[in-house]
């Protein structure tokens, strides 16, 4: 049953896909929340790609997952191999569910779906409005950028790793980031030897180099070393770059994700690696169940339902990163015999779809 909550009862703090998700499960439930974001618009360069089986649940009863299906690309082959000798092949059509591949859209085009989906339910994001304070946890009072104060029942920071809302309650964020940076590349291809639904995995001398189509002959790759570019196969033949940058990978987690009436979701509560694309589908399945609970009065029990399944992404996460950062007589083992058997074993490629689709946290009671 619908809680008593009126109009602006509920703000949510960041329009990104996470703070986006929130903002359209609350209005589905039958609230009306705001959402503020300090920025003019979503950003044009963003890191995250994949967008997992159980995302495409949760975002199937607001429409967006049809909007969604109609614009990513539906990968549904994934190749490994060391340099240009392949060394396997997966079929992602034998994931076991009804999407049965993994989608790939840039962030850019994720937000801005779900942003329309916001504004054809009637909600349209306050842009270029920032949240300044938080003040208490009960009865939370906010100070805005247009110098307005509110004091909603529920305050709901989507505001990613440097989150305003989490800093203000004074909620720990421990971890730790490593020194080794990455490096990426959006880059158009000439002559690229596989079609816009297969992933590329690229084993190199020192470093990986996956590939995730996004259109025929043109996608991201993401190499374990920083200055991606210098770091592509030898038939990566590119003839255009849209975007290349560098970055490192933290690993943190809120050590709770409320106070009060006052909750974190997303980057805000928990960061890692982008290994297995985990992060924003992560970040989304906070934000639908965090409003079924609020939905069901049962808002307290938001951290206990979810912290876990947040450390457990991290630890996985941290684990896969580290091997593939590594180079050495045991990694050289695994490439030259696992990987090949991984190809062909039923058993093994189950467990990895688990990780890879989410499939493997809580069913949503309410699908």
């Amino acid at each position: 049953m619908v809680q008593n909550i009126g109009p602006g009862d509920i703000i949510v703090i960041g329009a990104g896909p996470v703070g986006l998700s929130a903002a359209i499960e609350l209005k589905r439930r039958g609230f009306a929340p705001r959402i503020i974001d300090a920025n003019d618009g979503p950003n044009l360069h963003s890191r995250a790609m994949a967008i997992n089986p159980r995302t495409l649940d949760l975002l199937g009863p607001s429409g967006v997952t049809d909007a969604l299906l109609a614009k990513g690309v539906h990968a549904r082959r994934l190749v490994i191999r060391r340099n240009e000798k392949v060394l396997g092949r997966i079929d992602l059509s034998t994931i076991p569910h009804k999407y049965n591949f993994l989608m790939i859209l840039s962030q850019h085009e994720t937000e801005q779906l779900l942003e329309r989906c916001l504004l054809e339910l009637g909600i349209k994001v306050e842009r270029n409005l920032a949240l300044l304070t938080c003040e208490g946890t009960d009865t939370p009072l906010l100070t805005l950028s247009n110098g307005e104060k509110v004091r909603p029942k529920f305050v709901i920071g989507a505001d990613g790793a440097h989150s305003v809302v989490r800093k203000a309650l004074g909620i720990s964020f421990p971890g730790e980031t490593d020194e080794d940076a990455f490096g990426l590349a959006d880059v158009a291809l000439k002559d690229w030897p596989f079609d816009f639904e297969t992933v590329v995995l690229t084993i190199m001398d020192n470093h990986l180099a996956p590939f995730l189509p996004l259109a025929e002959n043109y996608g991201r790759f993401v190499s374990t070393l920083p200055d991606c570019l210098n770091h592509l196969p030898q038939d990566a033949k590119v003839t255009k770059v849209e975007w290349d940058t560098d970055f490192r990978i933290s690993y943190r987690q809120a050590e709770t994700y409320q106070r009060g009436q006052v909750f974190i979701i997303g980057d805000a509560a928990h960061i890692h690696s982008p290994v297995g694309g985990r992060g924003m589908n992560l970040g989304i399945e906070d934000a639908c169940w965090l409003a079924w609970l609020i939905e069901q009065g049962r808002e307290g029990e938001f951290t206990s339902l979810r912290h876990q399944i947040g450390a457990d992404v991290l630890s996985v996460t941290h684990r896969f990163t580290a091997f593939a950062k590594a180079r050495g007589p045991l990694q050289d083992i695994v490439i030259k015999l696992a990987l090949p058997v991984l190809s062909h074993s039923v058993f093994l490629q189950k467990r990895m779809f688990q990780n890879l689709t989410a499939l493997n946290t809580p069913v949503p009671t309410w699908l």
